[in-house]
């Protein structure tokens, strides 16, 4: 099954746009955006969850006819095992972004709790992919990401349900990332990684 994966075009492609983000994040994911609506805590969010953003939206457009094709050929336990394995890679490969940066930081410095955003992330877009298609899950999960930075400044109570971390918090959300994980790889299996659309349009019944 991983042979199959690996030996796709897609797999190619796919490890290339990886090797791009990641090296984007090495050249700014140490800077941040600045979001200041409430200028007496100003809210920061890492360049390094926007390139891993990035990553994730690209590998979803890649794999996508992937999952497509397989969908089309059967609905076999093989078929969802292969899903979910390039929807848990899909995953967790943006998190070389924040690897990336790390060796720049200076000694102590926390980074665990980027590393559970950009899983986190990743993993509310890949959950979405099967509903919305990768672009708009991209883009999607590009607005929640500002959407959270916007209420870590203006309502900081709401930080710990939120599934980033505040920057002045800097506490990993493991339990709710990890919840994130586990429905996106659900769905994947359960879909096998199509659209909506698409598998309305193979069984229209």
């Amino acid at each position: 099954m991983i042979r199959i994966i690996l030996a796709s075009r897609s797999a190619h492609w796919a490890l290339a746009a990886l090797l791009c983000a990641a090296g984007l994040s090495a050249l700014i994911g140490t800077h941040v955006l600045r979001i200041e609506l409430a200028p007496a805590r100003p809210e920061k969010l890492p360049l390094a969850e926007l390139c891993a953003i990035l990553a994730a939206t690209t590998l979803a457009i890649i794999t996508r006819p992937r999952l497509w094709e397989w969908d089309r050929v059967a609905h076999t336990h093989r078929a969802r095992a292969v899903a979910a394995v390039v929807a848990a890679t899909g995953v967790a490969l943006p998190a070389a972004c924040v690897l990336a940066v790390v060796p720049q930081l200076p000694d102590g410095t926390p980074w665990d709790w980027v590393l559970a955003d950009i899983l986190a992330l990743s993993a509310t877009l890949w959950l979405a992919t099967p509903f919305l298609g990768p672009l708009w899950s991209g883009l999607t999960t590009l607005l929640l990401w500002l959407l959270c930075g916007a209420l870590h400044n203006v309502q900081p109570d709401l930080t710990p349900y939120l599934p980033t971390s505040g920057y002045t918090e800097a506490e990993a959300h493991w339990p709710m990332t990890i919840v994130l994980i586990i429905t996106a790889l659900a769905v994947h299996v359960r879909t096998l990684g199509t659209v909506a659309g698409h598998r309305a349009r193979e069984d229209p019944s």
